[in-house]
C-alpha cells in the first residue's frame, strides 16, 4: 500500500500545467512501490466508466479540481492514466516524444495517419491499442505530449491540432534521418 503522501496534491497559488501533473501521475505509478493490484485494476480500466478506486484516488490527488470538473473531463484522466498503466515501466521518458517514439519503432505511416486523423471515440479507441504496442516494443515515450491531446482533442482544437503538427514534424523529422 502506498504512503498516504504518495497520492497527496500540494496546495499551490497557480495550478500546475496539464504537463506538470501528467508527470506527476507518471511519476506516481511508475514508483517501484506502487501496488501491483492497483497497476492491474488501472490496465484493466474502461476510460469512459472509471470504477476502479486506484483511478479515483490518483485523480483526487494528483489533478487539481479545476482539471476534473466535467465527466467528460474525468474520463479523458482515466484514458490518459489508463495508457500509462499499460505502458508502465516505459511510460516515463524526457524523450523520445511520441513522434520519434513511433518513428523508432518503425509505425507505418498508415497508422499514423489514423491516429492522427481520429477524432472522438475513434481517436479514444486508438490511445489503449498505441500504448499496448509501444509497450509491447519496448519503447519508452513522453506521455505528457499526448495526454495533452488527449485532454484538449474536440474541446480546443487549436492547441490538438499543434500537438498532432508536433507529433507529424517528429515522426517525420526523425525517419528522414533514419532513412539517410
Amino acid at each position: 500500500m502506498p504512503q498516504p503522501d504518495q497520492y497527496t496534491l500540494t496546495a499551490m497559488e497557480n495550478p500546475p500545467s496539464y504537463r506538470e501533473v501528467i508527470g506527476r501521475i507518471a511519476g506516481l505509478i511508475g514508483q517501484p512501490g506502487f501496488p501491483r493490484g492497483d497497476l492491474a485494476a488501472l490496465r484493466r480500466m474502461k476510460p469512459d466508466t472509471p470504477s476502479t478506486p486506484a483511478f479515483w484516488r490518483i485523480l483526487t490527488a494528483k489533478v487539481p479540481q479545476s482539471y476534473r470538473q466535467s465527466e467528460d473531463a474525468e474520463r479523458r484522466w482515466a484514458l490518459i492514466i489508463q495508457g500509462m498503466a499499460l505502458m508502465v515501466p516505459h511510460h516515463m521518458a524526457s524523450d523520445p516524444s511520441i513522434g520519434r517514439a513511433l518513428s523508432a519503432i518503425r509505425l507505418t505511416e498508415l497508422r499514423l495517419a489514423k491516429l492522427l486523423n481520429a477524432r472522438g471515440a475513434q481517436f479514444r479507441a486508438q490511445i489503449p491499442r498505441l500504448a499496448r504496442y509501444l509497450a509491447a516494443k519496448g519503447q519508452p515515450v513522453d506521455w505528457r505530449p499526448l495526454g495533452e491531446l488527449i485532454l484538449t482533442e474536440n474541446r480546443n482544437e487549436t492547441w490538438a491540432e499543434n500537438v498532432r503538427m508536433t507529433i507529424a514534424r517528429d515522426y517525420f523529422a526523425t525517419m528522414a534521418t533514419q532513412s539517410s
